[in-house]
């Protein structure tokens, strides 16, 4: 029956992409979701005056849709900035994030962990001593592949969903490590133009350092580390 139902979910989320990826890629709506972001302004500004409970709840729904199935987010902030303004479309995109990357981590993990654990991990001892050392320091690995993207989003949390990372480590890792990334996109979409205002440069940049230096220091002082119970 389990596996019945894993043949199911693979089989919906495989028609929720093909028909994300139709509507975004193949209509006349998608284009200009992803590439006329200004010609929008209004009309998502008026959707988000005149529905202001549904509308925030629809938007994190489609960041967190796409997320899941691993397509492109970065033009859904600018929406968000478009339609809220820099501090909720900033909280909305972030929120989208975290139930994203969950959703995508306990699909993952109930579909394809046992196997890549049984069949693949088993197999490759340097694999496993790499899951473990993430399995210990899951909060700061999730902060640095969010500031670092390392990947994109979607496959990122794919990932995260074969190792043994909590999903408290990647909800808190999402939500933190995902600001400057995400506050820059939503100030676009605000009007704000971040990348010619070097206060609003200068934050992010203050931001960034002081989330990678926790990531730094775990591997330059361990020492400082162990102190707190971190292996």
């Amino acid at each position: 029956m389990r596996k019945v139902l894993k043949a199911i979910s693979i089989a919906l989320l495989a028609a929720m992409f093909i028909t994300a990826c139709y509507l975004l890629f193949f209509t006349p709506l998608g284009r200009e979701l992803r590439h006329k972001h200004a010609l929008l302004g209004q009309d998502v500004r008026d959707v988000a005056s005149r529905h202001p409970l549904t509308a925030p709840l629809i938007f994190i729904a489609i960041y967190a849709v796409l997320g899941t199935l691993s397509l492109p987010v970065w033009w859904v902030p600018i929406l968000g900035g478009l339609a809220f303004g820099i501090w909720l479309g900033t909280a909305w995109s972030l929120i989208g994030a975290v139930v994203g990357s969950a959703i995508s981590v306990l699909l993952v993990r109930w579909i394809a962990a046992d196997w890549f654990h049984q069949r693949i991990e088993s197999k490759m001892a340097r694999l496993k001593q790499i899951d473990d050392a993430l399995d210990h320091n899951g909060f700061l690995v999730v902060i640095a592949i969010r500031l670092i993207h390392l990947m994109p989003f979607g496959l990122s949390n794919y990932a995260l969903g074969l190792t043994t990372i909590s999903l408290p480590d990647v909800i808190f890792g999402t939500l933190l490590g995902g600001i400057p990334t995400v506050s820059i996109y939503v100030a676009i979409g605000a009007g704000l133009h971040p990348l010619q205002n070097w206060r609003f440069i200068t934050i992010i940049a203050v931001l960034n350092c002081l989330m990678v230096l926790p990531v730094a220091a775990r591997y330059w002082r361990p020492q400082w580390f162990r102190r707190i119970g971190v292996k």
